[in-house]
This record gives structure tokens, sequence and C-alpha cells, in this order.
């Protein structure tokens, strides 16, 4: 072989590793996401037309359970821009004129642009676009407004309600039904990401048994209607109704007499004991993340730092301890 063509057989091949990342790089799976304390999601809202509006958007986070509203900024022309602090994907609804529109967020992503037409006439929004990462699941949950109208589990459990339990659990199973056949359909044919038909699901089937539970459980001499749900489920981490499914269990478990102090406190700590038990990594840590950060946030800082100080070593991912500590020290040093 000449010499002289050993250069361009080093660049023949470097252009073919170079290739293979590039190709690589676009074609892999998205990587799965996370609970991120220190990152945000930013949408982009297009409005086309010259009128002036209203733009806000509301969200709560799971670790911190408050419901929270993110106002939208304009420079000129540009779109309207709105920051939402989440920790872990969340649904998300945009006001634009008080007409609301389901998004979807998860931490980091800064790709989502909302792109909407007035109907002049009526000033309802007339379409709706989304690009960016999540439009599918924008597009979905789009869907599946138009296909129940507003009408399903998250949005209505109040209309079904009913004094009859028999009647009201059959009612909540229909609509259950109903809504995960629907997810079932578009999983396949819009090509929705698994972790999120894992995150509906649990969203649909522990949004059921929270409301069956708790129905049941405040109902003098009832008793409590059980789904057939694990406790511990890992598909279910970032489902805000899977901990107050939770929550509520374990509440009827102290009702059971297994906790005989009406202490607060004391109740607070057999909780996290019972978590702590039954629960395994994610939902473990988030469980017990939860229920520590809403003694911080009620000023009870003493029982927050001993919760802390008592379950630290029982935390998987030692990110949560973080978290919590340096949240204890924020409110320490005011």
């Amino acid at each position: 072989m000449k010499q002289s063509a050993v250069p361009w057989i080093v660049v023949a091949l470097m252009a073919v590793y170079v290739y293979g990342l590039t190709y690589h790089a676009k074609t892999r799976a998205p990587r799965e996401p996370v609970y991120d304390f220190y990152d945000t999601a930013c949408v982009s809202v297009f409005i086309q037309d010259q009128d002036l509006h209203d733009v806000y958007g509301q969200y709560n986070n799971i670790l911190e359970g408050q419901r929270q509203l993110v106002k939208a900024t304009k420079v000129g022309n540009g779109p309207f821009k709105l920051t939402f602090q989440v920790n872990s994907p969340r649904p998300a609804t945009l006001y634009i004129d008080d007409e609301p529109v389901e998004i979807f967020l998860v931490p980091g992503d800064t790709s989502l642009i909302v792109t909407t037409w007035f109907n002049q006439e009526s000033y309802y929004l007339d379409s709706l676009d989304f690009i960016g990462k999540m439009s599918g699941i924008c597009q979905y949950y789009l869907r599946k407004q138009k296909e129940f109208e507003r009408l399903h589990l998250r949005n209505t459990p109040h209309i079904i309600a009913s004094e009859d339990m028999v009647d009201y659990a059959g009612k909540l199973d229909s609509m259950a039904a109903k809504e995960l056949s629907f997810l079932v359909q578009q999983g396949v044919y819009s090509a929705l990401p698994d972790w999120f038909v894992n995150f509906e699901r649990a969203e649909i089937l522990y949004q059921k048994a929270y409301l069956k539970l708790s129905a049941s459980f405040n109902r003098e001499g009832g008793n409590p209607m059980v789904d057939d749900v694990p406790l511990d489920n890992q598909a279910a981490v970032f489902s805000y109704y899977y901990y107050l499914y939770l929550n509520t269990f374990f509440a009827q478990t102290e009702s059971e007499g297994k906790i005989s102090s009406p202490d607060p406190d004391q109740i607070q700590q057999s909780h996290l004991k019972e978590a702590d038990m039954r629960l395994s990594e994610g939902p473990h840590d988030v469980f017990l993340t939860r229920a520590i950060f809403a003694r911080l946030d009620a000023g009870n800082l003493d029982l927050a730092g001993e919760l802390l100080e008592q379950f630290e070593d029982t935390f998987y991912s030692k990110k949560y301890v973080r978290f919590l500590r340096m949240q204890l020290e924020k409110r320490n040093s005011l």
C-alpha cells in the first residue's frame, strides 16, 4: 500500500465512526425521565393574532404537593414563555384567556411549543398544534379531551358521586375501563413512550382505587372498597394519585387499631415505618420525602429533622436525603 493513501483511509474511517455516533444518537430511545429537584421545564406559546391575551399555567409537584401558578412573560412580538419548576414528569394546564389546554412537562425539557388560533367570532380556541419532545403526549391529552369531553376520572369524580357505594364503584369501574381502552388504542397507534403508558395507566387505576377507598373509609359503618392494585409499584413512581392512595391506605391501617395514640407525631412516624417496610426503591423514597417535606412545609422543623434522622439510612437514593437536608437547612437559617 502506498504511504500516501494512508491518510485518506484514516479520514474515511473517522468519517464512518462519526456517522455511526450521529446515527446512534438520533435513533436510540430517549432516556426515561427521573426525579430532578434542580431543573425546570419551559414552554413557548404562539397565539396567531395581534390581540392582547392572558396566559398562565397551573400544576403541582408530587414532592411538595402544592398547586402552583406560573404567569407567562412576553417580549415584543415573541411568544409567551412559561417556566415550570417541576421535579418529575407532570401534566399541567395552560390557560389561554381562561381556555384550558392540557400539556405534559418533563424536567429539563425546553422543546415544547404550543401554537393556537382563535375563532374571531366566538373567541374560543379554534385549533391547537404542538411541537417538541412531549408533543405526542400533548396530542394524546387533546384527543382524550375530545373523546370524553372532559368527563373522565381526573376531571369529574364529584359528578358521579353517589350515596349508593355499589353504584359509585360501578361508575368508577366503567369510566376507568373506557379510559384504559382508549389508552391502549392510542399507545399502539400514536407510539406513546412505554414509560408514559405506565404513568397514565397508574394515574387511572390509582385514582379509581383512591376514590373508592377514601369514599368508603370516610363513610361511617361502611366497609372499605379495595381495588386489587399493588401497594409497591415501581411503574407508578410518577403518579400523583398513587401517593394519595398510599396515604389513605396507611390511614386506614392506623384506624384498624395499629396506632392507639391520637398524637399526630406518632401517627406520622407510624405511617413512615409502615411505608419503610412495605415499599421499595422509588415509591419508598418519594413517599418518605413527601411526608417529611410536609412537616417542613407546616413549620414543624423539629419533627422533620427527627424523622429524617430516623429514616435517613433507609433511603435507596441519597439524592432525596440531600434534597431534604437542603430544605431543612434553608428553613432553619430563616
